[in-house]
Parts: structure tokens; C-alpha cells; sequence
């Protein structure tokens, strides 16, 4: 029998450094939700709302955080929506989440980071780490 092959390692340590040096994230749906030990509780909040004008909103259009802290999008449209950075350094399921799940990144660094809909590209906001 063969014992652990080296890159199958490697690609464990890079992916933890990657999740490290960006922040995490993660979605989830009603039924998951709740915090676990490991992700930290968001300091603020932001809601994916309709809008007949843009087919979406989200709501407050700007949030203040420190490094550190979470942000929680939470889907209240029935319209499928992504959260995604325009530098892509985060990106909620790029298939879009709808009406009760959940998205949450935990930003690391100070810095502006301003967001979007993939599927709804009017749809803007920003993140303000400090």
C-alpha cells in the first residue's frame, strides 16, 4: 500500500494559506444555519431585497467592519443572487442563492471592497474594512 502522496499534501497547506491571506467564506441555507465554532459572528448584516428597478437591492448599500469581522448577506428575494467582490477575491455560489440562505466572508485586511451581483451587474455596494 502507498502512503500519502507529497502534492496531496501540499495542496491541503496551500489551500489553508489561500483561505488565511483572503478571508473565508461561506454560504448556507435555512436549515445550516447558525454559527459554528470556527466562523466568527457577523458584525454586520446585509439583505438581498427585490427591487423592481434592478430586480435586486442590497441593503444598506455600505457596510463598516474591522480586519478581522464578518459580513452576512442574507437572501430575501426569491430571485437568484451572487455576492461577488470586483476584484473576485470573494464570490458567493456564482449559480446564485435565493429566498432564506445565507452567505458570510470574513475580511482580513483593511480596504474598500466593492461587490456585485454576477447575475444582476446594476446591483453594486461596498465593504469598508477599517
Amino acid at each position: 500500500m502507498r502512503g500519502p502522496r507529497p502534492w496531496a499534501r501540499a495542496g491541503a497547506v496551500v489551500a489553508v494559506l489561500l483561505a488565511a491571506a483572503t478571508g473565508c467564506s461561506q454560504a448556507k441555507t435555512a436549515s445550516s444555519a447558525g454559527s459554528s465554532p470556527s466562523s466568527p459572528a457577523p458584525a454586520a448584516t446585509v439583505m438581498i431585497v427585490s427591487d423592481p428597478a434592478t430586480i435586486g437591492r442590497f441593503t444598506p448599500v455600505t457596510v463598516t467592519v474591522a480586519p478581522g469581522q464578518a459580513v452576512e448577506w442574507v437572501f430575501q428575494d426569491a430571485n437568484p443572487h451572487t455576492v461577488t467582490a470586483d476584484d473576485t477575491s470573494f464570490t458567493s455560489p456564482q449559480t446564485g442563492l435565493t429566498k432564506g440562505q445565507e452567505y458570510s466572508h470574513t475580511f482580513a485586511k483593511a480596504g474598500t471592497y466593492p461587490y456585485h451581483c454576477l447575475i444582476h451587474p446594476q446591483m453594486k455596494a461596498a465593504v469598508i474594512v477599517q
